[in-house]
């Protein structure tokens, strides 16, 4: 399965998809990866706990440690992930990369055991991600870590060829969608998490005021609203791809409202991560009947300067 190593010298492109939680990003991050010939490896974000501690399923639908892609990766980047102790990384990662350390990793030049924790942590993750380049021989690997921190840790890593797209959705869509009782089929049907409606409006606003501040650095940057992304699937893969350096996609698994998804090597990320051939492409708008007013009325508010910002209307 290993293909051509990667030159020490070449920067790794990385497609980092930033955002909110409940947006869309599986599905456009697979998008993505299909239609750029990239390596799409979901949230990375999670690869210690979930991936290697947990061993839980690859998006191929093999559990972590007999799916090939993964062990080939974790051979290139430690000589095998039994060199790497899954437990302290995924510690290590919950001290330093929840959205509360945001303004630990903006300070210059973090010192102390903060800063010492991060350089760890961001030493060992360009291990993986080099480990990924060299075993995909891609081109490009799209991240759907979506947190802000992961974006700054990138940001550490030397050698990496950074692009950043935000993913908005409307946020009543992501706040009805944190409410709701899914069973993830990737994790035996057990529940996915919920947030309050209160916790998921201010989070909309938090994540992508974050993640937009990155236009104001040296980090190329791009816009995607999911609801483009949904109705125009041609345009918008065309301008996010070339924008990521890779022009020309391949969009061929694109039907008239369907989208035929190839297999790849998510390691976590929203349950659909699993499926693959021909599902609906549309835009979810089951909160439109199933919102109280009251609830779509505080949304409104919560997220205003959001909603404007981004060319949502008031409602």
């Amino acid at each position: 399965m290993t293909a051509e190593p990667t030159s020490p010298q070449q920067p790794i492109r990385i497609l980092f998809v930033g955002g909110h939680g409940r947006s869309g990003s599986t599905l456009v991050s697979r998008a993505l990866g299909a239609a750029g010939k990239a390596s799409c490896v979901g949230e990375l974000r999670y690869l210690w706990k979930q991936g290697v501690a947990k061993n839980q399923l690859c998006g191929c639908n093999r559990r972590f440690a007999r799916c090939a892609f993964w062990q080939d990766v974790g051979d290139a980047a430690f000589g095998g992930w039994r060199n790497v102790d899954a437990i302290e990384m995924a510690g290590l990662h919950q001290s330093v990369m929840r959205i509360r350390h945001l303004a630990h990793h903006l300070l210059p030049g973090s010192t102390g055991a903060f800063g010492r924790r991060v350089r760890l942590y961001a030493e060992t993750m360009a291990k993986v991600y080099r480990g990924i380049a060299e075993v995909s021989g891609s081109p490009m690997i799209v991240d759907s870590s979506k947190f802000p921190t992961s974006a700054l840790l990138l940001r550490r890593m030397p050698g990496i060829d950074l692009r950043i797209v935000q993913l908005v959705r409307g946020p009543h869509g992501v706040v009805h969608s944190w409410s709701r009782t899914v069973q993830r089929a990737d994790k035996g049907g057990r529940l996915m998490a919920t947030h309050s409606p209160t916790r998921a409006a201010a989070e909309w606003l938090v994540f992508n005021a974050a993640i937009e501040s990155f236009r104001l650095t040296r980090t190329p940057w791009t816009l995607l609203r999911y609801e483009d992304f949904v109705a125009r699937p041609h345009s918008e893969l065309s301008r996010v791809l070339e924008f990521a350096g890779s022009p020309s996609p391949d969009t061929g698994f694109l039907g008239d409202g369907t989208i035929d998804l190839p297999v790849d090597h998510s390691v976590a990320g929203n349950p659909m991560r699993i499926r693959t051939g021909v599902v609906p492409l549309r835009a979810d708008e089951e909160w439109r009947t199933a919102m109280r007013r009251a609830r779509r009325r505080m949304v409104t508010v919560f997220t205003a300067p959001g909603m404007l910002r981004y060319g949502y209307p008031l409602r």
